[in-house]
C-alpha cells in the first residue's frame, strides 16, 4: 500500500491524532465530561442488568466460557474482554435511558464506555488511561456519525450500531497501544461490520438493544486482529466501497466527509451529547418536559386534556411519530418508548415516566392509552434538530389553550444537568444493583477515576455482590 496515500485518508488521520492523544491536551471541560459520562453509562447500565432481557444475554455468554479478563456489570466472575464489553454494551442501551448527540444521532457511551472499561481492565490500565481511550474512541465514533447527520437513519439504519464498531477499535486500539498503522487497520476493519436495522423501532421486538454489544465486540476484536498485524482498507471512509458510499448509495443529501477531521484538537463533540432525564427515545423529551410544566403551571389535571399538539423537527417523525396507527399502538412495553404519544401520555397520566415505568401494567393502562389517542405530532420544516426541541400545545376540554416551547432537551447544550442530577440519576439506577453503601463508593470511584492508579480497583465494585 502506498505510503503517501495511507497519510492522506481520513481513518490515518484519526489514527495519528487520537492515537498519541495525551490527558494533558484534553481539555478541562472534556475531561470533566468524560468522568460524568462514564458515570451516567455505568449507572444506566446496571439498571438495564436488572431487565427482562439482561438475563439472556448474561446467559449465553457467561456459558462460552474463555480466558477471565474483564467484568460484566452485576455478574459474577470475568469474562473474556470482547465478551464482557458485549455484554455491557446491551445493558447500556437496553433501558434507552443513555446518552445521545442530536446531530450525529448516536449513543455514545454504551459503546465508547463498555469498550474501554473493558480492555482497560484486560490491560491493567489506569483511570487516567482508560478515560482517554474513552474520549478518543467517542470523539472518533461521533464525527463519523455527524458527517452525515441523520441520515443513517432516514436508511432506517442505527446510526450507533453503525458508528460503534469505530469507537471500540479506536478505544481498544489506545489501550492496546497500537501505532497509527495498527489503528488504522483496526478502524479499517471495524467498518465491515458496520450495521444495525432500526426496525426494532417499529415492532416492538429487543434487537436494537444488542446493536451496541455486537460493536463493542466487533471493535474489540478488529483491534486484537489488527494487533497481530491484520491488515484492514485505509479508505474505509472515503471510498466509493466504504462505509458512506455504501450505506448511503445515492443519498439526495451527500455527506461531509472533511468534518470526520475537522478542528483536530479544538473541535470536540463528546460535550454536546446529551444525557437523558427520561428512560425512552430522546426525541420524546422536549415534549414530556413541555406537557409536565403546562400542567404544573395551570394546576392541570389529566382528566382536563382535551389534546395535546407537539412540533418537532421533522427529523424526528420518522422515529417517534409515525407510523401513527403503530406509535398509539405499540405492540410490546419496549415498543412504547419510541412513541411521542404514548410518552407524553405515560407523563401526563402517571406525573413521572420512570426507568420501570415501562411495564406491562403501564401498556395496560386505559387512559393512558386514551389520551395518547388524543396526543398528535407535527413536523415543523423551520424547527432544527440540534438539541431536540418542541413546542406543545395543551387544549383544554373547557376550551383552554397553553403553549410551552422547549428549545432545548434537558441534560443538553442549552439545559445541562448539573452534578447532583448527575447523582441522582446514578444512584437511582444502580442503587436497585448493588445497594446503597456500594453505589455510593461505586459513584465516588467513578467521579475520581482521573486520579484512579488501576481500572481494576473501580470494576470489582461493578461486578455481582459476593
Amino acid at each position: 500500500m502506498n505510503a503517501t496515500a495511507v497519510q492522506q485518508t481520513s481513518t490515518r488521520q484519526l489514527a495519528e491524532f487520537f492515537g498519541a492523544l495525551q490527558p494533558k491536551s484534553i481539555p478541562d471541560h472534556v475531561r470533566d465530561d468524560a468522568c460524568w459520562r462514564l458515570v451516567d453509562t455505568v449507572g444506566v447500565a446496571l439498571a438495564g442488568s436488572r431487565m427482562d432481557y439482561a438475563e439472556m444475554v448474561r446467559g449465553v455468554f457467561a456459558g462460552m466460557g474463555g480466558t477471565p479478563e474483564a467484568t460484566a456489570f452485576a455478574v459474577e466472575g470475568r469474562l473474556p474482554a470482547a465478551h464482557a464489553g458485549f455484554v455491557n454494551g446491551a445493558y447500556a442501551h437496553g433501558p434507552d435511558y443513555d446518552d445521545t448527540h442530536s446531530v450525529a444521532m448516536v449513543h455514545i457511551g454504551c459503546t465508547a464506555v463498555p469498550s474501554s472499561l473493558a480492555m482497560a481492565e484486560r490491560q491493567r490500565a489506569s483511570g487516567a488511561e482508560m478515560l482517554t481511550a474513552m474520549i478518543a474512541g467517542a470523539e472518533v465514533g461521533l464525527r463519523i456519525g455527524a458527517a452525515a447527520p441523520h441520515r443513517f437513519h432516514h436508511r432506517g439504519l442505527h446510526a450507533t450500531s453503525v458508528v460503534g464498531p469505530f469507537t471500540s477499535a479506536m478505544a481498544s486500539g489506545r489501550l492496546l497501544r497500537l501505532d497509527a498503522e495498527r489503528i488504522t487497520n483496526a478502524l479499517g476493519l471495524a467498518g465491515s461490520q458496520s450495521s444495525g436495522l432500526l426496525v426494532g423501532l417499529h415492532d416492538g421486538s429487543w434487537v436494537k438493544r444488542l446493536h451496541p454489544g455486537w460493536s463493542v465486540q466487533a471493535g474489540i476484536t478488529a483491534a486484537l486482529l489488527a494487533e497481530r498485524g491484520f491488515l484492514g482498507p485505509h479508505e474505509v471512509l472515503e471510498s466509493p466501497w466504504g462505509l458512506y458510499g455504501v450505506l448511503l448509495h445515492g443519498d439526495e443529501e451527500p455527506w461531509r466527509i472533511d468534518d470526520v477531521t475537522a478542528g483536530l484538537g479544538e473541535r470536540w463533540l463528546l460535550p454536546d451529547t446529551t444525557y437523558k432525564p427520561y428512560s425512552n427515545g430522546a426525541w420524546n423529551h422536549s415534549s414530556m418536559d413541555a406537557v409536565v410544566a403546562i400542567m404544573r403551571d395551570h394546576h392541570l389535571h389529566h382528566e382536563e386534556i382535551a389534546r395535546i399538539d407537539a412540533a418537532v423537527p421533522v427529523e424526528c417523525l420518522t422515529v417517534v411519530c409515525e407510523p401513527r396507527d403503530a406509535k398509539i399502538h405499540p405492540r410490546t412495553p419496549y415498543h412504547m418508548k419510541f412513541s411521542l404519544p404514548y410518552s407524553v401520555a405515560i407523563v401526563a397520566v402517571l406525573g413521572h415516566a420512570d426507568i420501570d415505568d415501562y411495564t406491562d401494567e403501564v401498556f395496560a393502562n386505559a387512559e393512558i392509552a386514551d389520551l395518547a389517542a388524543r396526543t398528535f405530532c407535527h413536523g415543523d420544516p423551520g424547527m432544527p434538530p440540534a438539541r431536540f426541541p418542541a413546542r406543545v400545545t395543551v387544549e383544554t376540554k373547557g376550551g383552554e389553550r397553553f403553549e410551552r416551547d422547549v428549545p432545548a432537551q434537558r441534560g443538553g447544550p442549552g439545559n445541562p444537568f448539573q452534578p447532583e442530577d448527575h447523582r441522582a440519576k446514578f444512584r437511582a439506577n444502580a442503587g436497585p444493583s448493588l445497594g446503597r453503601a456500594r453505589t455510593d463508593e461505586l459513584l465516588g470511584s467513578l467521579e475520581n477515576a482521573w486520579a484512579s492508579p488501576s481500572v481494576a480497583e473501580i470494576t470489582r465494585l461493578m461486578a455481582a455482590p459476593a
